[in-house]
């Protein structure tokens, strides 16, 4: 957990770079765990750094498999819970495996898990989505490399499963493009995913490395113009959330220019 002071640097240097808001991940601040009058105090905090919350991120927390399956359900729930307090919008998931792939296990591939397991992990989103309608929040899931929900079809077949206006997709392209080899048609998924999305996490890669916005894989000069036009609704366009600090304080003027929410994860891209 940061402290003050972090907390402090922190917000007034997302304030002075131009952010609106700043999205929050228990892996930088835990905010399950903190009493009201806690939560309350760091709100006005971000508050009076001039920031918002646009969201919560609980990232790699599949609710289908792994002996902690419902453990990362359980830590979904209070993100909702809080919501009120923090002022929060947008509760951004994505149902990918806790761990990153490596000798012990290849990549999880969605197309590969069993119709029962798409459909069960839709009935645990629609209880979220049910949940934090009640709010007014809406939920914004992953489109993520190592999960159930690795191509546009498959985030656009839980949707409808799911049902709910307030649950949508997080076309965050570049979670397709960490692995060497062919480059995946970013541009299809985009104009595939734009309609249903929520939220919008955006940074780049190149040669399955992470890479500054402005200089990997992914022209956002083109993906911008792609995205917004085509469906990103007023949470998102509003205060999509970029990941990877040290991407931001190069002073990159595209950031800058399109983005006006910045992620406080506290781990290392690599893990997103």
């Amino acid at each position: 957990m940061p402290s003050l002071a972090e907390r402090g640097r922190l917000l007034e240097w997302a304030a002075a770079t131009g952010f609106e808001g700043i999205e929050l991940s228990p892996r930088w601040f835990d905010f399950r765990n903190l009493s009201f009058p806690e939560l309350k105090a760091f709100s006005e905090e971000v508050t009076d750094a001039g920031l918002c919350i646009s969201g919560i991120n609980i990232n790699r927390c599949i609710f289908t498999r792994t002996p902690k399956a419902s453990l990362h359900f359980a830590e979904v729930e209070p993100a909702i819970e809080v919501v009120e307090i923090l002022r929060v919008e947008i509760v951004n998931i994505s149902l990918s495996m806790p761990t990153l792939p490596g000798s012990e296990r290849a990549p999880m591939r969605g197309c590969e898990a069993p119709d029962s397991e798409h459909e069960r992990a839709a009935e645990l989103v629609a209880h979220l989505g049910n949940r934090a309608a009640k709010g007014g929040v809406t939920i914004a899931i992953d489109i993520h490399d190592d999960g159930l929900l690795d191509t546009p079809e498959l985030c656009v077949r839980l949707l409808e499963r799911v049902g709910l206006s307030n649950v949508g997709i997080n076309p965050d392209i570049r979670n397709l493009c960490r692995e060497p080899g062919q480059l995946p048609n970013w541009r299809a998924v985009l104009v595939r995913l734009a309609p249903h999305a929520k939220n919008w996490h955006v940074k780049n890669y190149r040669n399955a490395q992470p890479a500054p916005l402005w200089d990997g894989d992914i022209d956002y000069t083109i993906a911008f113009d792609m995205n917004v036009p085509r469906g990103l609704g007023p949470n998102a366009g509003r205060r999509p959330a970029t990941q990877g600090l040290r991407v931001e304080r190069s002073g990159d003027q595209l950031a800058r220019r399109s983005l006006v929410g910045v992620e406080c994860s506290g781990s290392d891209q690599s893990q997103k």
